[in-house]
C-alpha cells in the first residue's frame, strides 16, 4: 500500500493510464476508468488506485509513472509533483492493480487542481480530466464522522448472470471514527419506466477512523433477470443511517452509463440472482503526527 504521512486524507480512486492507452507493437495497455475525489487540504494525503489492462498478445515492460497536480487558476502553472509509482510488467491479456498513498505538500496553495500523470520516457504529461479542490477549510475538525462515497469501478460491458470485478472505496472526512455500517451496490437504468434498482451485493465495513478510507475489490454477479441496456452504478453508503454523520447528503455515489448489459436474460432458479465471492477489503489509516500508514485487511 506504500507509505503516507498526515491527517485525514483526500482519496484519489483511479484506473489510470494515458487516456488513449499505451500501445507498442503487440502491447496494448489501457485504462478501464478513472475516479478522483474532489477535495483535499495541505498536508493531507492522496491515494491512487490503478487497474490496467494489457489487451495485447505480448507482455508489457516496467514503467515509472509520475503524478502531478496543476493549478487551473494560474496560467502556465508549474506542475506540483505528488509522487511516483513503478508499474510492473503486465502479461498478455492480463491486468494489474495497485494502490499508493502520497502526501500533499504543506505549502500547496488553495485552488482547483487538475490531476495529471507522466509515463517515464514519454516526456508528456497527460491530463486525467479530473480536478481536486485544495483548501485548508476541508481539514477535519472535531465534528462527527462524515462518510463519503468515493467511487466504484466496473467493467464497461457484461451479460446477465456474468460475474464481474467491482472495486469501491468509502472515506471518512469527519473528525470522529465511524463504526460498523453497510454499503449496498445497485445497477440502475433511469431510462426504463417503472424499473427498480437491481442489487449487486452488500459490503460490510467494520469501521473507518477519522481521515481514513476503506477499499474493497470483490466479484459480484449481474442479476440473471437484468434487461439489456445502459446502466449506472449506485453505491448506497450506510442506508440504515447507523453512523452519526455530520453530512449524510454526501454519503452516496452514483454515475450513469458505467456498464452496458448485453445478451439475453437467464433463468437460473432456484439460485440467487446476486452473490459475492472472492472479496478483499482494507481500511487505510492516515494517523496524526506519525510517519507511517497502516492497512488492515479482511478477506
Amino acid at each position: 500500500m506504500g507509505t503516507g504521512v498526515g491527517c485525514a486524507a483526500v482519496v484519489v480512486l483511479g484506473l489510470l493510464l494515458v487516456t488513449t492507452g499505451l500501445v507498442t507493437g503487440a502491447v496494448n495497455v489501457s485504462t478501464e476508468g478513472l475516479i478522483v475525489t474532489d477535495t483535499g487540504y495541505p498536508g493531507g494525503s492522496v491515494t491512487i488506485i490503478e487497474v490496467l489492462k494489457n489487451k495485447g498478445d505480448t507482455s508489457s515492460g516496467s514503467e515509472k509513472v509520475t503524478y502531478y497536480l496543476v493549478n487551473e487558476s494560474e496560467q502556465n502553472a508549474t506542475p506540483v509533483q505528488i509522487g511516483t509509482a513503478d508499474l510492473t510488467p503486465i502479461s498478455a491479456n492480463g491486468d494489474y492493480s495497485s494502490a499508493n498513498t502520497y502526501l500533499l505538500p504543506m505549502n500547496i496553495a488553495d485552488g482547483v487542481y487538475t490531476f495529471v500523470r507522466e509515463v517515464m520516457g514519454t516526456d508528456k504529461k497527460t491530463s486525467s480530466g479530473k480536478t481536486i479542490r485544495i483548501s485548508d477549510a476541508t481539514r477535519p475538525s472535531g465534528k462527527p464522522a462524515d462518510l463519503v462515497g468515493l467511487g466504484v469501478i466496473t467493467p464497461r460491458q457484461a451479460a446477465p448472470g456474468e460475474t464481474i470485478r467491482l472495486i469501491a472505496a468509502v472515506g471518512n472526512n469527519g473528525g470522529a471514527d465511524a463504526g460498523r455500517f453497510q454499503v449496498d451496490f445497485y445497477l440502475t437504468n433511469r431510462s426504463m419506466k417503472f424499473s427498480e434498482p437491481l442489487l449487486l451485493g452488500t459490503w460490510e465495513i467494520e469501521s473507518i477512523p477519522s481521515g481514513g478510507q476503506a477499499t474493497t475489490t470483490r466479484s459480484v454477479t449481474v442479476p440473471t433477470t437484468t434487461p439489456p441496456g445502459e446502466y449506472g452504478i449506485l453505491m448506497d453508503v450506510d442506508p440504515a443511517g447507523v453512523v452519526s454523520d455530520s453530512d449524510p447528503s454526501n454519503n452516496d455515489w452514483y454515475r450513469e452509463g458505467m456498464i452496458s448489459i448485453t445478451g439475453p436474460t437467464i433463468a437460473m432458479s432456484p439460485f440467487p440472482s446476486s452473490m459475492m465471492v472472492n472479496t478483499t477489503s482494507s481500511v487505510i489509516v492516515v494517523p496524526d503526527n506519525t510517519s507511517s500508514q497502516t492497512a488492515y485487511s479482511r478477506d
